[in-house]
């Protein structure tokens, strides 16, 4: 029995999809016949997660979010490469740099700030456009458990996927007129090449009583909000936590 998940022939964007959980959901939305607009800074890496999707009229524009004066351009070369507006985006774009109180400095914290949140909230603007996203679409944000649970050395890095959070709340309530849902997930730490050595200490890794979350993992749960199959959920954060509590 085929399902339709509602994604079958529209059009996402994927930020960070050159790795990890962008990868992981690009290839996912494929294989639901959906669209996909590949962005990352490596090309060659996203040339590798074009080559792993299934069906046509995916394309991959390299772009560097952090530069923010040219994130309205690039959203018009993403339209421009097939004429057709977007039904929604997964921001996965993001960093992480564990640095405690004493150590920090503004500089790390303006970092993560322009990669981890900014960009996001420039996107939200050009997709609040009728001319860039579809009425009845879905966008979802890579969030993380540490907005919620913060850890020590995580002070920046948590207050950049708050704010993600709250932006995201508060989009919910100004797109839902256009019946766009906004949502995030937040996944406990995951088996990403970005947090590999998490998982080195079977100490840490044994904490998972459902096992390991890994980028496929949070990619389910990234295109059930993306779907139809969660057409009255926005303005929400949903949490992946492998069992661990």
């Amino acid at each position: 029995m085929n399902i339709d998940f509602g994604i079958a022939g529209k059009k996402y964007l994927v930020t960070g999809a050159s790795s990890g959980i962008g990868h992981a959901t690009a290839i996912l939305i494929s294989r639901l016949g959906g669209k996909v607009v590949l962005n990352g800074r490596n090309e060659k890496r996203l040339r590798e997660t074009l080559s792993q999707m299934e069906g046509d009229g995916h394309y991959f524009i390299p772009f560097d979010l952090s530069n923010l004066q040219g994130i309205s351009k690039f959203i018009e070369d993403c339209i421009k490469g097939d004429n057709l507006k977007f039904d929604g985006f997964v921001y996965a774009a993001g960093v992480i740099n564990p640095t405690l109180i004493k150590l920090e400095d503004i500089d790390n914290a303006t970092k993560m700030f322009k990669i981890n949140y900014y960009p996001y909230i420039a996107l939200l603007k050009e997709f609040s456009s009728p001319k860039v996203m579809n009425n009845g679409g879905a966008i979802v944000a890579i969030s993380s458990s540490a907005a919620k649970f913060p850890d020590k050395a995580q002070a920046i890095y948590a207050s950049t996927k708050a704010a993600v959070d709250l932006s995201s709340e508060v989009a919910a309530k100004e797109f839902v007129k256009r019946k766009i849902k906004v949502n995030t997930v937040r996944p406990h730490a995951t088996a990403t090449p970005m947090a590999a050595n998490c998982f080195a200490d079977p100490e840490i890794s044994d904490r998972y009583k459902l096992g390991i979350i890994y980028p496929e993992d949070v990619a389910k749960s990234i295109v059930f909000l993306l779907s139809d199959f969660s057409s009255r959920i926005t303005g929400q954060h949903i949490y992946i936590s492998g069992g661990l509590f």
